[in-house]
Parts: C-alpha cells; sequence; structure tokens
C-alpha cells in the first residue's frame, strides 16, 4: 500500500511524544514492510480560539485520495477525509476534555442574543451533520470571524465552553464510525477516557515502542527524572520527596527544559544532591539511563509515558504514582517497579527503598526489562496495518494462547553460532504470537531454563551413556557427530524423551530444528502442526563433510532417509535461501505448496550502522588511522575452517592488510603460525566484535563449500563493512555485484581487496547500499513474518506466479 502519516507539526516547535511516535512509525514502516510511506506533518497552531479553528479546517480540506491508507494520531489531523482511515489516538486536546473540569469553567454556552451564534450552536446540536460535509459549518465559522469585534470577547475565551462545544463537535465528526476504518490506542488509559472514542467500537490497545536503540543497563548511580518541566509533570512533587530520603548518597538529576524550570531550581536551592542538566540529545539520554538506580516519572494521568518503555528496556526500575495513568500498566509494584500515593512523604519512603537496597533495584529492573519485551515495532506495526474486525481479534487472541515446541540438538543461550541465532531470532519473534519453548541438549552436564521475553529455553544434558557412545562413532568416524548420531543415540537420554513427549502433549505446533530430532514428532503428523526448519539440506552438507569411509556412508543412508521423512511428514518446510528450497524439492519430491523461504538474518538494531565517514574517525580516535583492517568470522564448522585456510594463503599476498579472524574456528588453528599480518582473535565479546566490525575496511567471506546462507554476510552488511564474498560465500542473499557486495573467485581474491581500499566512493556506496538491503529485506523480523503468515493462513501457502511456474 502507499501509507500516508498525518500529524500536526506544532508551532512554536516541540519534539515531544507523539512526534517521536510519527517519526517512528514512518522509519520503521518504511523498514520493516514492503509498503510505501509518507509523513505529512502541517504547521500547527492551537495556543488561541481561532488559531484552533483554522488548525481543524486546514486538515478538513487537505486531499490525500491517492493513498491508499492514512494514520492519524491525534487532533485535527484526524478531520482528513480518506476512505481507509485508521485512528492510533494518543489523545485529544485533554484542556478542553478531561482536564476542562480542572478549570473550574462552565461546560455550557448560553443561549445568545446573537442570531449566528445561535445558529452555529443549533448546527453542532443537529445529529444529521454528523454525516453531512462541514462546508456549511465553516461558512457559519468565517462569517463570525468577520463580526467577532461585534460580539462578547468573553464568547471567544481559550479555553471556555464555546470552543469547547466546536471542539468536540469536530472530533465527534472526523472519529464517526462512517470515516473510521480501524481505532487504536497507546494505552488502556486513553481507551478508557470519556468522549474520546465512538460508544460501542472496539478499540484496540497497540504500545508504541520507543525508537531508541541499543538501550542497555550500566551501573545504578542515581535517581533520574526526564521530560518537560511542567506542571503536569510534577516534578516539584519528585523534588520535594529528594528532600525528605535521609540518604546522603542519593542523587537526583532532572533532565529537560520547560516553562517550570526557574521554579523549579528555586525549589531546589539548598539540596546539593539535585542536578538540573538541561537539554540532552538521545545519545545522552541513553548514557543517563543506563546508569540510572531508577526514574522517576510521576505526571498526572499520562496517555502512555514513553519514559517508562526506556527506562524498563534499560532494567531500570521506574517509580511513578497512582494516579499517573498509562505508565502504571506497566509498574507493578514491587514487581516491575513501585507504586507512590501521590504526596512527597509516600514518594520519598519509595525512594528511600531504593536507595538503601541497590539489589532490590537490580531485581525489579530485570523483571521491568522481561516484561516489556512484547513492546517492539514488530508487533506495533502489524497489529496497526492489520484489517481486523471483532471476530478476526478473537481469533488472534486464540492465536497468542497456542503453543509452539521447538526441538534443537544444540543449546541457543548463549548465541555463538549461526544456527543459535537463527533459532533464537526467529522464534524470539514468533513469541509475540504464540507460547515458544526450545527444549535443547547439552554436553555440559548442565539441566537449566531461560527467559528471553515470551521466549522459554529449557536444555537437557546428555546422559554419560549418551556422551560416550557418542564418542566411540566420533573416533571411527573421525570428525565430530554430535548431531548426525542423534536419532540413534537418544534412548540413551530419556531424561530428554520424557521432557520432549510432556511439552508435546500440550503444545498445538512442534518444530524441528534440522530433521536430527524428528524421530520424537513424526507420529503426531496430520495430528499436530508440524515444521522442519532445515537451516541447510543437511544430507548434501555432511556428504561434503564426512569421510570416504563404510561407517560414514551408513550414516549418510541414515540421514537421507531421516531428512526425507521430515520434509515429507511435516505440514511446513522452512529454507533459508532459494538454493535450499529449489535443491530440497528436486532431492525429496517436496511440493512447492508446503516450502516457504525465511532468509536468516540480523537484528538491525543491535547491528549498529557504521558508515564510510565515520569508521575512518573511529580508526583515527584509537590511533590506527594507517592499518588496513580485513575481518573474517565464523564458528567450528568444517565450510569456515577451509575458509580460513583459504584466508592463511591469502595473507601473505597482501602484507600491508591485516586480517583479524574472530570466532570458535580459531581454536582449530592454534597449534599454526599465523602470517605476521593475520591475528586470530579467537571468542569475542559482543562489544569487541562491534569495536572491530566498527574500524574494519572489508569483510572478506572466502567460502568454498556449505549448505543455507552465511550469517556473516547479513551482519558484515549490517554493521556497513564492505563485503567481499566468493559466489558461494555469498548464496542465498539477493545482492548484486558491484551494488551491494563484490563477488569474486579465490583467484582474483587479493586484486578484488587492493581495487575496493582504493575507491573509497565505491566503499562508501556499498556500505549504504547493503544496509537498506538487509533492512527491508533480511531482518529477522522480516523473517519470522513469512512464517507467521502461513501459519496465520492454517498452514497454506499463498502460491505467487513466479512459483506456479516452477
Amino acid at each position: 500500500m502507499d501509507i500516508a502519516i498525518v500529524s500536526p507539526s506544532p508551532k512554536p516547535f516541540a519534539m515531544g511524544g507523539i512526534e517521536k511516535l510519527m517519526s517512528g512509525l514512518y522509519h520503521h514502516i518504511d523498514e520493516q514492510t514492503n509498503h510505501r510511506v509518507e509523513l505529512f506533518k502541517i504547521p500547527t497552531e492551537e495556543n488561541g480560539f481561532w488559531e484552533l479553528i483554522w488548525s481543524y479546517k486546514t486538515f478538513y480540506e487537505l486531499d490525500l485520495n491517492h493513498f491508499d491508507k492514512i494514520i492519524t494520531c491525534k487532533y485535527p489531523a484526524w478531520m482528513v477525509q480518506h476512505k481507509n482511515h485508521t485512528i492510533y489516538m494518543a489523545h485529544h486536546l485533554r484542556g478542553l476534555f478531561d482536564t476542562y473540569h480542572m478549570l473550574n469553567m462552565p461546560t455550557e454556552v448560553q443561549k445568545s442574543s446573537y442570531p449566528l451564534v445561535n445558529e452555529i450552536l443549533n448546527y453542532i446540536q443537529d445529529k444529521q451533520n454528523m454525516t453531512n460535509s462541514l462546508v456549511r459549518f465553516f461558512e457559519l465559522l468565517n462569517e463570525l470571524h468577520k463580526n467577532k469585534e461585534q460580539l462578547p470577547q468573553d464568547l471567544f475565551a481559550f479555553p471556555g465552553p464555546f470552543i469547547r462545544k466546536l471542539v468536540h463537535f469536530m472530533d465527534k465528526w472526523a472519529l464517526h464510525p462512517l470515516r473510521i476504518k480501524k481505532y487504536a490506542s497507546i494505552s488502556e488509559t486513553v481507551k478508557k477516557r470519556k468522549d474520546y472514542f465512538p460508544k460501542g467500537e472496539d478499540v484496540h490497545v497497540i504500545y508504541p515502542p520507543t525508537s531508541l536503540s541499543n538501550l542497555q543497563s550500566g551501573s545504578y548511580d542515581y535517581f533520574l527524572v526526564v521530560g518537560r518541566l511542567d506542571g503536569a509533570k510534577r516534578v516539584d512533587l519528585v523534588i520535594n520527596a529528594m528532600k525528605e530520603v535521609d540518604n546522603n548518597d542519593a542523587r537526583l538529576l532532572i533532565a529537560g527544559t520547560g516553562p517550570d524550570e526557574a521554579r523549579l531550581k528555586a525549589l531546589a536551592n539548598g539540596d546539593k544532591r539535585i542536578e538540573f542538566i538541561g537539554y540532552i540529545n538521545n545519545e545522552k539520554l541513553k548514557s543517563l539511563y543506563a546508569d540510572a538506580l531508577a526514574i522517576i516519572y510521576v505526571p498526572y494521568d499520562e496517555d502512555y509515558g514513553l519514559v517508562t518503555i526506556e527506562a524498563m528496556f534499560c532494567g531500570k526500575p521506574v517509580i511513578t504514582c497512582k494516579d499517573s495513568g498509562g505508565t502504571t500498566e506497566f509498574v507493578v509494584d514491587n514487581k516491575t517497579g513501585l507504586l507512590a500515593d501521590n504526596n512527597s512523604k509516600d514518594l520519598a519512603k519509595k525512594m528511600k527503598l531504593l536507595a538503601d537496597n541497590k539489589a532490590l533495584a537490580l531485581n525489579l529492573g530485570n523483571e521491568a526489562r522481561k516484561q516489556i519485551q512484547k513492546v517492539n515495532w514488530n508487533n506495533c506495526i502489524t497489529n496497526l496495518l492489520s484489517e481486523v474486525n471483532s471476530s478476526e481479534v478473537n481469533a488472534i487472541k486464540k492465536v497468542i494462547s497456542k503453543k509452539m515446541i521447538v526441538l534443537s540438538t544444540y543449546p541457543v543461550f548463549p548465541r555463538k553460532h549461526g544456527g543459535q541465532i537463527r533459532i533464537f531470532n526467529i522464534y524470539k519473534n514468533l513469541s509475540s504470537y504464540y507460547d515458544v519453548t526450545i527444549i535443547s541438549l547439552n554436553n555440559e552436564s548442565n539441566y537449566y531454563e531461560k527467559k528471553f521475553g515470551g521466549l522459554t529455553e529449557i536444555s537437557v544434558p546428555m546422559s554419560s551413556k549418551h556422551l560416550e557412545q557418542e564418542w566411540e562413532i566420533e573416533r571411527e568416524i573421525g570428525i565430530p557427530i554430535t548431531d548426525i548420531v542423534m536419532q540413534q543415540l537418544l534412548k540413551y537420554s530419556p531424561d530428554y524423551v520424557q521432557l520432549v513427549e510432556k511439552y508435546i502433549s500440550q503444545s498445538d505446533i512442534l518444530v524441528c530444528a534440522q530433521p536430527y530430532l524428528f524421530s520424537l514428532i513424526k507420529s503426531y503428523s496430520g495430528h499436530k502442526t508440524i515444521i522442519y526448519d532445515s537451516q541447510n539440506v543437511e544430507y548434501e552438507l555432511k556428504k561434503s563433510m564426512l569421510p570416504d569411509n563404510k561407517a560414514a556412508k551408513k550414516l549418510l543412508n541414515s540421514l537421507y532417509e531421516l531428512e526425507k521423512q521430515a520434509c515429507s511428514l511435516s505440514d511446513i518446510v522452512i529454507a533459508c535461501s532459494e538454493e535450499d528450497r529449489k535443491k530440497i524439492m528436486e532431492l525429496y519430491q517436496v511440493s512447492n505448496e508446503k516450502m516457504i523461504l525465511a532468509a536468516n538474518g540480523v537484528d538491525v538494531e543491535e547491528n549498529a550502522y557504521v558508515n564510510y565517514e565515520n569508521r575512518q574517525d573511529n580508526k583515527f580516535k584509537l590511533d590506527i588511522n594507517d592499518e588496513k583492517i580485513i575481518v573474517f568470522i565464523g564458528s567450528w564448522h568444517k565450510p569456515n575452517l577451509e575458509a580460513v585456510e583459504e584466508i592463511i594463503k591469502l595473507a601473505p599476498q597482501l602484507p600491508d592488510f591485516k586480517f583479524i579472524i574472530m570466532g570458535g574456528q580459531c581454536l582449530a588453528f592454534k597449534d599454526i603460525k599465523p602470517p605476521r599480518n593475520l591475528v586470530f582473535a579467537g571468542m569475542v565479546s559482543e562489544e569487541m566484535k562491534k569495536l572491530i566490525y566498527s574500524v574494519a575496511d572489508i569483510a572478506i567471506n572466502p567460502m568454498l563449500a556449505g549448505s543455507g546462507t552465511n550469517l556473516k554476510i547479513a551482519e558484515y552488511m549490517a554493521n556497513g563493512v564492505p563485503v567481499i564474498s566468493t559466489a558461494i560465500g555469498a548464496r542465498g542473499y539477493n545482492v548484486d555485484s558491484g551494488v551491494h557486495i563484490i563477488i569474486n573467485n579465490m583467484a582474483n581474491m587479493a586484486d578484488s581487496i587492493r581495487e575496493l581500499f582504493n575507491n573509497k566512493k565505491l566503499m562508501s556506496d556499498l556500505s549504504i547500499r547493503a544496509r537498506e538491503v538487509i533492512v527491508k529485506q533480511y531482518s529477522w523480523e522480516v523473517a519470522s513474518l513469512s512464517i507467521l503468515d502461513i501459519l496465520n493462513n492454517g498452514g497454506k501457502k499463498v502460491v505467487s506466479l513466479t512459483e506456479a511456474v516452477e
């Protein structure tokens, strides 16, 4: 679709929660979907009677019918008329709605001695005008404006009863069910407010996420207040509470500016523990969140409270008041934060509790981070763009209650190699829609259960008998064979089998990640939904890795039959590359109808993009600007080991370049002396990996064999590192050589590296275009949605024309 997001741009300009939401919707719809999207921001004034009226009229006259869909979030933008209009409500003009009663002003307009005023009042009281155009309405207001000097000025009081009547009428007209296709709100608080939505209409609560990326948890040093310094935010309540906190080590930082700043500074005068730090940008804000002991956010009846969401993503508890509205939908007292009465004494009591007990703050923050994981852009956009009626909403709720079990021959936590990364990210995203449990085996005698948001992994250790039998076969074969012998050795790990059987009985969808555990679920074919997530064409991959001897051939024959069963008995077969999809269909005669492609990808938020210019700046800061850095990363996997062997041959041909090799593959080369310009970094932390990517000039992928796709390619591209790969290394990715990456053979790899390094413009262009294609096609959200689509369609795939021809 062509989608228009329509929003007022306040005069004077301010960047508040609504502005951030509109910007976030625009960028994430553009990045995560195939829709085209435009953001319309129209300068709007609302600081007077007539300024507000003309702002409503401007949006009423706006013609956006060349778009397929429009989305609006607040007055007066929702005056736009469109056949496919979604309301994603943040709030009405609160001073004329739910907070108007605080002004102690009348709600009714007295009958006037001026006929024109009475005509307008009669017009807005006539229910038939709710379905008519507003041409006559604005004609009457124009006439009123021309004669305003002859009328009593208190009629135009702002706020006042007359403007309140007019705005209520225009909002009800704009939000009439005849004009709106879908109603949504940013919180339950907004949904429940009086007169906000037409009576009897379904309103979907869709929590908007933050647009801040890479939110982290650091130390626990100080209380933090973030936001505009005005009366509604009740920062004075926090300052008064801080004065009552009996802890000399406690500190309060107040970030933000606003009309109350001078008064608040005067109120805080004399308490050296309170510091005003003024306006802060996003990077500084993330740093402040990271090292906060707790965030204090106590506005009155807040619509939503984005500060709460951001704090929780940083693993920080939030202290809020019981009357703070939307923020109380996330702060559960003594679980994810603390709830206080709206007085300084009780608030001080809660602050002192955390100031004296940082361990409690840590526990509350950890629980808060778990609870908030489903508030993400993928869920927000999917729910907002879906065309649903009440029955479909109930169907979605039913889907969310379904249980999915995923079987894996290796643990998913911690995520080190490609298989772990794929399983974790795809099923973490699907856990927003299903109750997902991964049940894995490990060889470390360690039983554990770990949670990540809505995703659970239970890992069961292989028995000593299982391991002994595996080692005997491994000595005979000559290479690690944990997965390929799993089917015949499972009987020696009965604890795992019993646990899987228990979970299968409770689950609706059974997933086998790779074919090796398929024997545990094959008997449920036809009774439950079965998914085979192939990851590779395992038979072809193992055939290229196993030695040519009798024992290996026996294992291969057994694997062929097992993989064939997985393909034929599953309802859905997932391939991670187009090459694998075609190979599976050819090798096992799998129908195209059950095959879907869910390409490997990356978490685009975790992999921060660094452009060419910033890359050079980073090298300068680290005093390595003369280094020409080439990187390669991989796990201990035969195709990766072969690639490292090629790099060892390549490095002496490029003595002025430095090669950095990361990952578990490095252990296989611990006994060799590498070329002088090659470093085996081994397993590195995420922070170190990101640092290396941020200064690397080129990433290479000299693969000579393999199946599936190489996650490292997507990771390089997401981070903005220009890539040179063999054709085999780039398999499965829809990229063009010279446009997104450079593809060449090993014989010409050295020349390709020199030519690319000497072409700064091409390096910059590759970096930009590679990141773009990753965001649009190869994020984990995209891969997960391809699976979700077929599950939501009852396991039936909508076949494209190209696939039908095939």
